[in-house]
């Protein structure tokens, strides 16, 4: 807080003012707990609005009719993650996982195998059935 002004002539009052506030701000930008604490703050915010975003994709997309698709695949679920980790929340960052794109990117993963796969034994299968 501001001390009451001295008998002293008021530009010496506004000195004194103009310096304790200078060097509030200046602690107030240079301790690094207040930037550790934007940092996340930025971090979390960021993550959870795409993570918000890509189920509201994801939910969206489950509705016939209406297609949309994310620019940022996983980005919300690993921002998140990244938080926790910061913070020291250990397993709990693993709730990034539950981004709904690292689903489709696993379903994708596993999905494209399959496909070739199958079709692979189908036509392993047909010319065996053509050589009898």
């Amino acid at each position: 807080l501001l001390p009451l002004c001295d008998k002293g002539s008021e530009n010496d009052s506004i000195t004194k003012r103009q310096m304790l506030m200078g060097e509030f701000i200046e602690n107030l930008f240079n301790n690094e707990m207040v930037d550790t604490i934007f940092g996340l703050v930025l971090i979390f915010g960021v993550g959870l609005f795409l993570y918000g975003m890509n189920w509201a994709i994801f939910i969206n997309d489950l509705m016939p009719g209406r297609k949309w698709s994310s620019m940022i695949p996983p980005l919300g679920g690993l921002l998140i993650s990244v938080g926790i980790l910061l913070i020291g929340g250990g397993w709990w960052a693993l709730i990034g996982l539950t981004d709904p794109c690292v689903f489709a990117i696993v379903l994708f993963l596993i999905k494209r195998p399959w496909k070739t796969y199958t079709a692979y034994k189908k036509d392993k299968d047909k010319d065996n059935g053509e050589d009898k």
